[in-house]
């Protein structure tokens, strides 16, 4: 979805415009990605508002704070955002090839091995969640061709992640 400014001479966003289409569209909308700052017009937009208002509607929201980072203060955590990233060549002055940043809500990694619901967060684990003894070898070559794909889909090849903590990287109902 799309959304433009309603006046072409005001190329701009009011948080009202942007709560009533929240407010129109929530029923088809999984995930809102909207920049912090709109870097055609400068505009910076109310993130712990239309944040707070995506969450009213069950409904995730992540910023790309590639124009807000070292401009803005940003509280993400405080603001209850779920997810946010940025670069840090442009307003933190680091230069080309450096690198970016990424924010995920501390919820999102919480485990209640007492909850009935959700005991755990599906996760990116990375090279953590892999095989110890081969995860930086970077071979690019983890299918096993001999057994064809359907392995990466049954909870028998599960490895535990992040060090071994016993918590699995992988639900079957996920996919």
């Amino acid at each position: 979805m799309l959304l433009e400014p309603t006046d072409p001479e005001v190329p701009t966003l009011t948080t009202a415009q942007i709560l009533r289409t929240i407010d129109e569209h929530a029923s088809e909308l999984a995930l809102i990605l909207l920049p912090g700052v709109q870097f055609y017009t400068g505009q910076y937009f109310d993130m712990a508002t239309i944040t707070a208002h995506a969450h009213s509607h069950g409904i995730l929201i992540g910023w790309d704070c590639a124009h807000a980072v070292g401009n803005l203060d940003l509280k993400l955590h405080d603001w209850d955002v779920d997810f946010a990233v940025w670069c840090s060549y442009k307003y933190l002055n680091c230069g080309p090839g450096a690198i970016g940043g990424i924010f995920v809500h501390e919820r999102f990694g919480k485990v209640d091995m007492t909850s009935a619901k959700q005991k755990y967060w599906p996760r990116l684990t990375g090279w953590w969640g892999d095989d110890k003894d081969s995860r930086f070898h970077m071979t690019n070559s983890k299918l096993d061709s001999s057994i064809g794909t359907a392995h990466l889909l049954t909870e028998d090849r599960i490895r535990p992640s992040a060090r071994g903590s016993g918590v699995p990287n992988f639900q079957s109902e996920w996919y």
